[in-house]
């Protein structure tokens, strides 16, 4: 895959560059795709021979390996200049090639260092200042095909596409409402994976997605962020919670918005199918302000979901850019309805 290609599939909308690591560049990529890499190092004085800019805290990169074939995508989040002499052993450490000591960082990189500054017809000394550079990966193309995996066969409107919509739905939020669009792109493709009408688990959970981030490189810090956003998206009647993060509560919206509208009604009808649920019965009336415990018990009918569920979450959203697109799929499920119970009464009606 092509870095153009691999920036698509990410979504994001932003600048970035490409390249790759200049001394083993397939097994640095590797160790930054594990997480092991979260730094590197290179020559000031080379980028103001060559008019470059230093990067800054912020910027996305796309990492290629020796083929120039796009491996994931990196953010950096925090820039140092220091001379060689001082450079620190937590940033050793980071940089995390051989035994992550600054004794091995030192030896290696004054080494590359001088090749690289007789290249530019300049002279290296302990003095020359580093660009330190720390960096975190957003994405990683390997952890969108396990997910897809994970949801494979599922026919309960849980599906992958249904991960994909809520993914894109979140971006597109993020960016409307200024918000980390890397994180809730990671919190949206994780949403489901713990879900309780697919494990059959407890509220909250967060064990698989876990898992996930750590086999895929994702740090401490943003494994918490994103399991705190998933832990309170799920719907649970009158005990349904909000996320305290401004992502958290765009990836709930986003999960919302695809439980409405036309593709709501599918996935409605999809998800009672494979619980055995009748469509409708008239005689069963709709309960709606059930505690979350009731909620996951539920056993009514699909058409009653409507009024304990999806009606009520246009007023539920919470950010401005999804209330609007909200109103619309309200509008289509009223619709619906009132084309429903005029057929389901016809001649009467």
């Amino acid at each position: 895959m092509k870095a153009e290609q691999l920036w698509k599939a990410f979504g994001v909308q932003a600048d970035y560059e490409a390249w790759a690591f200049g001394d083993e560049p397939d097994h640095l990529a590797q160790l930054v795709c594990q997480g092991i890499k979260t730094g590197t190092a290179s020559a000031y004085p080379v980028y103001e021979a060559e008019g470059e800019k230093v990067p800054e805290a912020g910027e996305y990169s796309v990492i290629l390996d020796s083929k120039d074939e796009a491996v994931c995508v990196i953010r950096t989040t925090r820039v140092r200049i220091i001379p060689f002499r001082d450079v620190p052993a937590d940033h050793a450490w980071k940089e995390g090639e051989g035994d992550r000591s600054l004794a091995y960082w030192r030896k290696v990189h004054e080494e590359f260092f001088i090749g690289e500054m007789e290249e530019a017809g300049l002279v290296f000394t302990e003095d020359m200042p580093v660009v330190c550079e720390e960096f975190e990966v957003v994405y990683q193309p390997a952890l969108d095909e396990a997910v897809q995996r994970f949801f494979r066969g599922d026919a309960s409107g849980h599906d992958w596409f249904h991960t994909r919509r809520v993914l894109n739905l979140a971006i597109y939020l993020a960016e409307k409402e200024g918000a980390d669009a890397p994180l809730c792109r990671l919190a949206a493709l994780l949403h489901d994976v713990d879900d309780y009408k697919l494990t059959g688990g407890d509220f909250g959970v967060t064990e698989h997605a876990v898992q996930l981030m750590k086999d895929f490189g994702f740090s401490e810090e943003t494994r918490d962020k994103v399991c705190a956003i998933i832990a309170k998206v799920s719907f649970k009647g009158a005990d349904t919670e909000i996320p305290e993060s401004l992502e958290g509560r765009i990836v709930q919206d986003a999960d919302r918005l695809d439980a409405i509208g036309a593709i709501g009604i599918g996935r409605t009808f999809a998800y009672g199918g494979s619980r055995g649920q009748a469509m409708y019965d008239p005689a069963i009336v709709p309960q709606p302000g059930k505690t979350a415990e009731e909620y996951r018990k539920n056993s009514n009918t699909t058409i009653n979901h409507f009024y304990e569920k999806l009606l009520l979450l246009k007023d539920m959203m919470n950010t401005d850019t999804a209330r609007i697109l909200a109103e619309h799929r309200h509008q289509v499920m009223e619709g619906f309805l009132k084309e429903f119970y005029a057929e389901w009464d016809f001649p009467k009606a």
